[in-house]
């Protein structure tokens, strides 16, 4: 591995695509307890790629608006794109739910969707990219944040002691029509689950699995 010194950080994610390794934001001692400012950008703007092939690190100036949701956040990756959604804020309780896409090639943010009324706004989420009848969707699960505005019946919805709201909630976003559903479900579901593992299994296509989280005890949150 190279010499570069990397900042410390937490409650980030490490896509890879390819031969490298993409590492964004997350919660850094220098990121600004603020909804958004220049300095915040200018933190944000920056991405740090890690080549497999030759154990190297380097820093990449992005172009466009990165999301404000820098912790926590959930992301997948489709092709040469990384996708992300949500994320806490890093002041207060501010959760975002807000869908982002980093063009890897390009090095260009573009947003997805404007913050949707119907979602959420929550951290903690996981986000597999899936296909169904031959076209492309993202499938959101779970997370905890802000109690939200509408509250789909097929899903749980535990108020904790801390005022936040932790969910199973699900959603699909198709990537070719720019589109969110809020699905039924059948079969088993998970309890509200936060801070999990959830990986797609890529040998079918169109399953995944997730490990581990939280859930919800008395209003407080348990391993």
């Amino acid at each position: 591995m190279s010499g570069k010194s990397l900042k410390m950080r937490a409650e980030h994610k490490a896509p890879v695509i390819g031969e490298s390794l993409y590492l964004w934001a997350g919660n850094q001692v220098d990121l600004p307890r603020v909804h958004d400012s220049l300095q915040k950008r200018e933190l944000t703007s920056t991405i740090d790629v890690y080549q497999l092939s030759t154990a190297d690190w380097s820093s990449h100036l992005t172009r466009g608006t990165p999301p404000l949701g820098v912790m926590a956040y959930s992301c997948t990756t489709s092709h040469s794109n990384i996708y992300y959604f949500g994320g806490d804020c890093g002041h207060d309780d501010c959760y975002h739910n807000t869908l982002n896409v980093l063009n890897t090639i390009k090095m260009q943010w573009t947003s997805c969707s404007n913050a949707e009324q119907l979602l959420m706004k929550k951290c903690g989420a996981g986000m597999i990219s899936l296909e169904f009848d031959g076209a492309e969707y993202l499938v959101i699960i779970g997370g905890y944040g802000s109690t939200p505005t509408v509250y789909h019946p097929q899903f749980q919805y535990d108020q904790l002691k801390t005022g936040r709201v932790r969910t199973n909630e699900q959603l699909l976003y198709n990537v070719s029509t720019g589109q969110f559903i809020v699905p039924s479900v059948s079969g088993q579901c998970c309890p509200p689950t936060s801070s999990f593992i959830i990986e797609k299994i890529s040998t079918t296509g169109n399953r995944g699995v997730m490990f581990g989280g939280k859930v919800t005890v008395n209003g407080d949150g348990t391993l």
